[in-house]
């Protein structure tokens, strides 16, 4: 099920502005890396931002759910601190106006266009076609998009991002987001199978296992 159109670039327009005023309140750059609550604090608006950037395609190419293959909450190492990765991907029975070439030649176009730097389509044998793109600016390294068609048309979508490197210890933080990780994780609600592409994200657990 579906929210309006008309109402989603708002939605995202208010996340992002929530999201900056919150990152502009964080205390400044000392020179180490952050710990505990701050370390939980400045990972949480570098998620919704990194997050945000990656909904604004989502939207564009489907106003509606996707399923979740990787949610994007844990982070994973990188040269200098930690880093997010997510994947999602159109649920079975999507299609769109065009085919999988077309298609791809329209998303390339249109991320060039809002200042991203996008790579020609690579079109495989197998009929995948595949865009490439990154924005540091919004904190995206990279940003795959997987296009296959069938009949002509191009029915399922997959978008695949790896944000930014941040400081800090990417195990404190996952100890931070997941209480009692790595051996005694305590119990907490499944993350979402499905999620709009504009919903406000879950970004950790409380003790008593809620999602904060």
């Amino acid at each position: 099920m579906t929210e309006p159109a008309p109402r989603r670039p708002a939605r995202l327009s208010r996340w992002l502005a929530v999201a900056l005023l919150a990152l502009l309140a964080l205390p400044g750059c000392t020179g180490t890396p952050p710990h505990g609550d701050e370390l939980y604090a400045s990972a949480r608006q570098a998620n919704l931002l990194f997050k945000e950037a990656v909904a604004t395609l989502l939207v564009h190419v489907s106003d509606g759910s996707w399923q979740v293959q990787e949610y994007g909450d844990i982070p994973v190492d990188c040269h200098r601190g930690y880093a997010f990765s997510l994947h999602r991907t159109t649920y079975e029975g999507w299609t769109t106006d065009a085919d999988g070439p077309t298609t791809a030649d329209r998303l390339g176009d249109w991320l060039t266009a809002r200042g991203w730097t996008t790579r020609p389509p690579a079109r495989h044998a197998d009929g995948e076609v595949v865009v490439e793109a990154s924005d540091p600016a919004l904190d995206v390294a990279t940003l795959t998009i997987e296009i296959r068609g069938g009949a002509g048309r191009a029915d399922a979508i997959g978008v695949g991002a790896t944000s930014t490197c941040f400081d800090g210890d990417p195990a404190e933080l996952t100890a931070i987001l997941y209480p009692g990780w790595p051996d005694h994780p305590v119990a907490h609600e499944p993350l979402p199978v499905g999620e709009l592409a504009g919903a406000t994200p879950i970004f950790g657990f409380t003790e008593d296992g809620e999602p904060r």
